[in-house]
């Protein structure tokens, strides 16, 4: 694993583009070139440091939460857009966030969805489900949600209204990932599902597939790739059959973030100041 970007700090959450990456570290937003890893835009963003915050950039904007504020920023400068404060404490915090052409959509503890239109900032508010949703996904005209009470559900865009419920089990379903038309998902009782978005069926599943909490964070070539940061493994499947390849054991903590891009994997954690990376191809 090679150490690529060094700060005094943990980077809670980053974005990797074709020549930059943006970071969340301490209370600043931070881009470094990705040749040089020199610092070319940093910016103060948040009186307080904190570890529950995502980003999320699309389309020359970055999105990202803190606790129960939302916040969009100009990508190449970091010139603050809009910031909207959608809950109150913490039975209104925000969950998850993913964000399509026209809308942010907002997973708020105990089972809203608070959308945000990307053009005019009106705001709506939906009730969804009895349930919070720490995971949710953009999928043509819908949403994928997974629950804490171990469903997937599909809603309609338009109307966050339930077009389809899978119960996986009775745990989160933490994690994850649309490869095409296939889903896949990571449950906090340590099954991973492969599930067809065609007929929204289970096509294959596997138990056991880290000892503690993971993400299924992304696909290189045929292999799907989980992460268990408080296990320090890294596990490498066959994306058809759910195959176990190989695992990585890996220096990690707790919590962090991966990104895939091409041949490499990039990683942060609580243990690690800065950003790693891995070849995938080696």
């Amino acid at each position: 694993m090679e150490h690529i970007i060094t700060l005094d700090k943990i980077v809670t959450d980053f974005n990797v583009t074709e020549h930059c990456i943006d970071c969340m570290c301490g209370k600043k937003l931070i881009k470094f070139d990705k040749s040089s890893h020199e610092i070319i835009c940093q910016q103060p963003i948040f009186e307080k440091e904190g570890l529950s915050r995502k980003l999320v950039a699309d389309d020359g904007q970055i999105f990202l939460y803190d606790f129960c504020t939302l916040y969009v920023f100009n990508q190449e400068r970091y010139e603050l857009i809009g910031k909207w404060q959608l809950g109150n404490d913490l039975r209104s915090d925000i969950c998850e966030i993913a964000v399509d052409r026209n809308t942010i959509y907002c997973s708020i503890r105990n089972g809203k969805i608070i959308t945000v239109d990307r053009r005019s900032y009106q705001i709506e508010e939906f009730i969804v489900s009895e349930s919070s949703m720490w995971s949710i996904k953009t999928y043509h005209s819908y949403i994928v949600c997974g629950t804490v009470d171990g469903k997937i559900l599909v809603l309609d865009k338009s109307t966050l209204s339930i077009e389809q419920e899978l119960v996986l089990g009775k745990k989160n379903i933490g994690s994850l990932y649309i490869d095409g038309e296939t889903l896949y998902a990571a449950s906090h009782d340590g099954k991973l599902f492969k599930i067809s978005m065609r007929n929204f069926e289970i096509e294959s599943s596997m138990k056991n597939v880290h000892k503690k909490m993971f993400h299924c964070v992304g696909i290189y070539k045929d292999t799907l790739i989980t992460v268990s940061y408080p296990c320090s493994e890294i596990a490498f499947w066959k994306k058809d059959t759910l195959e176990k390849i190989k695992v990585m054991n890996v220096p990690l903590k707790l919590s962090g973030r991966t990104h895939i891009e091409h041949d490499f994997m990039y990683l942060s954690s609580r243990n690690i100041l800065g950003i790693d990376r891995i070849k995938l191809n080696e």
